[in-house]
C-alpha cells in the first residue's frame, strides 16, 4: 500500500466527472454569446449607422437635385417668357400654353428636354403588385403584398426597384431610398451584328390585363418591338397567383439573311441589400442548383473573383436574402447554357449579377424561335417552394431556405412549426405547442437521465472515498468505479443526454425562428411586437418606466429575465451536483443564460422559458415517483447536503469495517477479498431496499386504517 505522504498522481482525463462535458458545452456557448454580443452586435449596429448615414446623404442629394431642378425650371421659364415676348405671344405662366392654344411655349426653349418615360404596365395579383417598364421591358417594380418594411406596416416590401424610378410623392421617394435598384431582364444576344433590344428599347404594349379563363395564370402582357431591319421581337410575360413569372421570348426573321440569336435571363442588383445581415449562421447572396450540385458564392468572394462561369451547364440560379428569394429557372430543365455569377462596377458603385444564356437559335429567312424561362420572385415560403418543386420538377428549390448543418433536424422542425402555426392560427402558439411535443418525445431519455442523476448524487460519497483510497492506483480506481456503477445500475453519462439533446434542438430552432417568414413582424401577448426580433424592453431602465434609453448591448429584456427566473426555479428542483465546481456553475447558469439569450429573437427566448417551465413540472412528477420530498414552489424539501454527510459517514464506516475484518496484506488486495467486500455491500443494499419497501408497505397500511376510521 502506498504510504500516506506519497504525492498522488494527477487524475487521468477519463476519470473526470461526466459533468465536465456539460461545462465544456456551456463554456462554448458562452464564447459564442460573447462573440455575438461584443463583436457581432456592434458590427451590426455600425452597419445600421452606416445605413442611416447613407439615407441622410441620399436625402441631402435629393434636396440638392430638387433645388437644381427648381433653378433650372426658373431659368427655362425666363427663357420661355423672353421668347414669347419676342414672338408677340401672350404668355400664360400657369399652363405654359399660349392663349390661342396653338403654340406650346416649351418649344421655344432652346435646351432640349429628355424623352419622357413611357407609361408603365401595372399588374396586381393576390400576392404581388408592381409594374413593367416598356423601356427595356424589365420586371423592375415588384412589391410583396402582406409584407412590410417595419412593424408599423406603413410601407410594403419592394423586392424589385427600377434604376430610373418615377417618384410621384415623398412616400415613393422614401420607399425608393430604402431599396437599391434590383430587377430582372430578359432579352437576346446576337453574335452576327443583328440589332437586338437593349435597356433603352421602348417596347409596344400589344395587350395587358388580368386572366380569368386560366387557373394557372393571374395576369398577362404582350410586348413587341421591330428593329426596323429584319427582326421582330415579342415578350409574353405572365404571372400566376403566387410568385412565379413565366416569360416567353419570340424572334421572327423577316429579312433575307440568316441570324443566330441567344436568349438570356438576368437578375441584377446594385450593391448588397440594405438589410443584409452578413451573419455566419445565415447565408445570403448568389446561389444556384447547377449540374446537380448546390453552388454558393458569397458577395465577398464575388468581390475578389469578379466572375464565375459554368459553361454548358443546366440548373437554376438566383439571389437569396433573409426572407426573400428570386431565381431564374429554364422552362426546359434539361436544356444547357452558360450560367454565370458576375460583379461589375467600382467599390463605391458595385453591381451583382446572375444570368443564364441559352444555346443559340439559328433563324433562316422567314423562320422564328421561341424560348421560355421562369422567374421566381417572392417570399421564401416553404409550402410555395415545395409546390413549385413538385409541379415543375425543379430540383431543390426549397434549399433557398438555409436549413444549415443541422438540416436533418432543422427541416422537420421548420415544416412542423409552419404547420402548427397554420393549425393554431398564430405562430407564437405554434412555438408553445412545438415545445410540448418535443418534451413528450424526449421524455423517456429525460426520465432515465434524471433517475440516473438522482442515483449519482447518492453515489457521491462512494466516489469520494474511492478516490481517496485508490487515487494512487488508476486502474484499481477505475475498476472500483465500474463495479460501483454496475452494482447500483447507474450510467454516469446518461445525465448528459438532456443537455446533448437540447443543444442541436436549440440551434435548429434558432435557425427556424431566424429564417421562417411566418414569425416576421408577428406580435405576441404583451409587449412583443415582432417574434423574430429581440425583446424591446430593458431591465436597466425598469422596462421603460425610467425616462432614458439603454445601449443595445446592455438591453436585457423582460422575457430573458423571465427565462432566468424559470431556470433558477428549475435548478431548485434538480439534484445538487456532487462536484463543488459543477454546483457553483449550476448556480450561475441562470444569470449567464439571461445575458446570453438577451440579444436572441423573442420567439427563441419564449421557447426556452416555456421549455424550462415544462421541465420543472416534469421533474416534479419524476421526483414524486422516486419518493423524494418536493414542492412546486419551494423545490426539494429535504436537506441533500446534511443527508449526504450522514451517508458518507455511514459508508466510510462500512469501508473501515471491511478493512478491519479482512487480512490487511491479502484480503483487500486479493480477488477473493474484493468479491467478499462487494457481496457484503450488495447484501447491505438489498437489506436496505427491503427495509424501505417494508416501511413503505407499513405506511400504506396505516393510511388505509386511518381512512377506515375516518369513514
Amino acid at each position: 500500500m502506498t504510504p500516506p505522504n506519497m504525492p498522488r498522481r494527477p487524475e487521468d482525463p477519463r476519470d473526470l466527472p461526466p459533468g465536465n462535458l456539460i461545462i465544456a458545452v456551456v463554456l462554448s456557448m458562452a464564447v459564442m454569446a460573447v462573440f455575438f454580443i461584443f463583436f457581432e452586435q456592434p458590427r451590426r449596429e455600425a452597419l445600421y449607422a452606416q445605413h442611416q448615414a447613407a439615407l441622410e446623404i441620399e436625402r441631402e442629394a435629393e434636396e440638392l437635385r430638387q433645388a437644381e431642378e427648381e433653378e433650372r425650371r426658373i431659368r427655362q421659364m425666363g427663357e420661355a417668357r423672353r421668347r414669347a415676348a419676342e414672338s408677340g405671344i401672350d404668355f400664360d405662366e400657369d399652363s405654359l400654353v399660349s392663349e390661342d392654344g396653338e403654340i406650346n411655349l416649351w418649344d421655344l426653349i432652346e435646351e432640349s428636354e429628355p424623352e419622357p418615360e413611357p407609361e408603365r404596365v401595372s399588374f396586381n395579383t393576390a400576392r404581388l403588385e408592381g409594374s413593367i417598364s416598356p423601356r427595356g421591358g424589365r420586371i423592375d417594380d415588384l412589391q410583396l403584398l402582406g409584407h412590410y418594411e417595419t412593424v408599423e406596416r406603413d410601407r410594403r416590401v419592394s423586392l424589385f426597384t427600377p434604376e430610373r424610378p418615377v417618384l410621384a410623392t415623398e412616400e415613393d421617394e422614401e420607399a425608393y431610398s430604402l431599396r437599391r435598384p434590383y430587377f430582372a431582364e430578359f432579352g437576346w444576344v446576337s453574335r452576327d451584328g443583328a440589332t437586338v433590344p437593349d435597356a433603352d428599347t421602348v417596347w409596344t404594349v400589344e395587350e395587358s390585363g388580368p386572366v380569368t379563363d386560366r387557373e394557372d395564370m393571374a395576369w398577362r402582357t404582350v410586348l413587341s418591338w421591330d428593329n426596323g431591319e429584319d427582326l421582330i421581337f415579342r415578350k409574353i410575360i405572365s404571372v400566376d397567383h403566387d410568385y412565379m413569372f413565366h416569360v416567353a421570348q419570340e424572334a421572327r426573321n423577316y429579312g433575307n439573311r440568316s441570324r443566330t440569336l441567344h436568349p438570356y435571363g438576368m437578375l441584377r442588383r446594385h450593391g448588397k441589400p440594405i438589410d443584409h445581415m452578413g451573419f455566419f449562421i445565415l447565408y445570403e447572396g448568389p446561389m444556384g442548383w447547377i449540374d446537380d450540385d448546390m453552388e454558393y458564392l458569397k458577395y465577398d468572394r464575388l468581390n475578389l473573383g469578379g466572375t464565375q462561369n459554368f459553361d454548358d451547364a443546366r440548373g437554376w440560379i438566383g439571389f437569396t436574402d433573409k426572407y426573400w428569394f428570386s431565381a431564374l429557372i429554364p422552362a426546359d430543365l434539361q436544356s444547357r447554357g452558360n450560367i454565370r455569377y458576375r460583379r461589375d462596377g467600382t467599390p463605391d458603385s458595385v453591381t451583382y449579377q446572375t444570368d443564364i444564356t441559352a444555346s443559340g437559335y439559328h433563324l433562316p429567312p422567314g423562320d422564328a424561335a421561341r424560348h421560355e424561362m421562369r422567374l421566381y420572385a417572392g417570399v421564401k415560403d416553404v409550402r410555395v417552394l415545395r409546390d413549385y418543386q413538385n409541379s415543375y420538377g425543379i430540383k431543390n428549390l426549397e434549399l433557398a431556405i438555409d436549413f444549415g448543418i443541422w438540416w436533418i433536424l432543422t427541416k422537420p422542425l421548420f415544416l412542423l412549426l409552419t404547420w402548427l402555426g397554420e393549425v393554431t392560427g398564430h405562430i407564437g402558439i405554434g412555438i408553445l405547442v412545438l415545445t410540448v411535443i418535443l418534451k413528450i418525445l424526449t421524455f423517456p431519455l429525460t426520465n432515465r437521465a434524471f433517475t440516473s442523476m438522482s442515483k449519482m448524487s447518492i453515489l457521491g460519497p462512494h466516489m469520494r472515498i474511492l478516490r481517496e483510497r485508490y487515487g494512487h492506483n488508476r486502474e484499481r480506481m477505475q475498476q472500483e468505479m465500474l463495479n460501483l456503477y454496475q452494482r447500483e445500475d447507474v450510467n454516469p453519462l446518461s445525465g448528459c443526454w438532456p443537455m446533448l439533446i437540447q443543444i442541436p434542438i436549440f440551434f435548429s430552432l434558432y435557425k427556424v425562428i431566424l429564417t421562417n417568414v411566418m414569425l416576421r413582424h408577428v406580435p405576441f401577448w404583451g409587449w412583443i411586437d415582432d417574434l423574430s426580433a429581440r425583446d424591446p424592453t430593458a431591465f436597466f431602465n425598469l422596462f421603460g418606466l425610467l425616462p432614458y434609453n439603454v445601449p443595445v448591448w446592455m438591453s436585457i429584456g423582460a422575457w430573458p429575465c423571465l427565462m432566468g427566473l424559470s431556470m433558477y426555479w428549475m435548478n431548485r428542483m434538480s439534484p445538487k451536483p456532487t462536484d463543488k465546481m459543477q454546483a457553483m456553475l449550476k448556480n450561475y447558469f441562470p444569470y449567464v443564460f439571461t445575458v446570453i439569450l438577451s440579444p436572441f429573437a423573442a420567439g427563441l427566448v419564449i421557447y426556452w422559458t416555456w421549455n424550462n417551465v415544462l421541465t420543472v413540472f416534469q421533474q416534479y412528477v419524476i421526483m414524486r415517483r422516486l419518493g423524494i420530498p418536493v414542492g412546486l414552489i419551494r423545490g426539494r424539501l429535504d436537506n441533500p447536503a446534511a443527508e449526504a454527510q450522514e451517508l458518507e459517514k455511514k459508508i466510510r464506516a462500512e469501508y473501515d469495517e471491511e478493512e478491519a475484518e479482512g487480512d490487511p496484506e491479502n484480503a483487500e488486495s486479493g480477488e477473493a477479498g474484493e468479491n467478499a467486500s462487494r457481496k457484503k455491500r450488495r447484501k447491505k443494499k438489498q437489506d436496505g431496499d427491503a427495509d424501505r419497501q417494508d416501511s413503505g408497505s407499513a405506511g400504506k397500511k396505516k393510511k388505509k386504517k386511518k381512512k377506515k376510521r375516518e369513514r
